[in-house]
């Protein structure tokens, strides 16, 4: 075998054992370096990674730390998306994403929990309540917290207004998406408003 041929040889053995060095290392960088991203029934979620989330339990992530682009949400469950403009956890018939639904120390709104107003903000003002259910202001009275839990127990299913910047039938008649969902369960649409809908700047009154 010639000289030639001999160095030819040795180099693309050289550039060869090279390139697979740096596709191991490539592989490896892409492996440790990103986060794990799934994608089942059409939720896209990610592991949680570092950033605050504002009052719709959503978060801007200019470096796209986690994969899923500039703007995400978490709200109790993992970071995800919100395909077409609805949550998907708000969805009673998607078992896989309640089950996904991470254990969080705080309590569920329940009529024993202690309701505060500030977690309702976006869709109750005591005042505004009082003044526009003359039913309630001889039976609950002014008080703002048996206001707020009446709304909370009773309001919401019975489609009340709790402030002048949220009204159930307006959102629910504007967002035939929430419509086909949650049909007349209206509770539903105020959570979904509070959760999604107002970060999304949907219609709400």
């Amino acid at each position: 075998m010639s000289t030639e041929k001999k160095i030819t040889k040795r180099n693309s053995g050289l550039k060869l054992k090279k390139g697979k060095k740096i596709a191991l290392f490539l592989a490896a960088f892409l492996i440790l370096g990103c986060t794990q991203t799934k994608y089942g029934n059409n939720v896209i979620t990610a592991q949680a990674h570092s950033g605050r989330t504002d009052s719709q339990g959503g978060h801007r992530d200019n470096k796209n730390k986690s994969g899923l682009g500039s703007y995400h949400y978490h709200h109790g469950y993992s970071a995800h998306l919100h395909p077409g403009g609805v949550c998907p956890y708000d969805n009673n018939s998607n078992s896989n994403a309640s089950s996904t639904k991470q254990n969080s120390s705080v309590p569920e709104t329940k009529s024993d929990a202690v309701l505060k107003a500030e977690d309702y903000k976006l869709i109750f003002e005591s005042t505004y309540y009082y003044n526009n259910n003359p039913d309630l202001q001889t039976t609950i009275g002014s008080n703002g917290q048996k206001l707020l839990e009446h709304f909370v127990n009773n309001g919401m299913e019975e489609g009340r207004r709790g402030c002048s910047t949220f009204d159930v039938m307006v959102y629910k008649d504007n967002n035939s998406d929430l419509a086909a969902l949650y049909g007349d369960d209206l509770k539903k649409y105020y959570e979904h408003y509070m959760n999604c809908g107002y970060n999304e700047q949907r219609v709400a009154y």
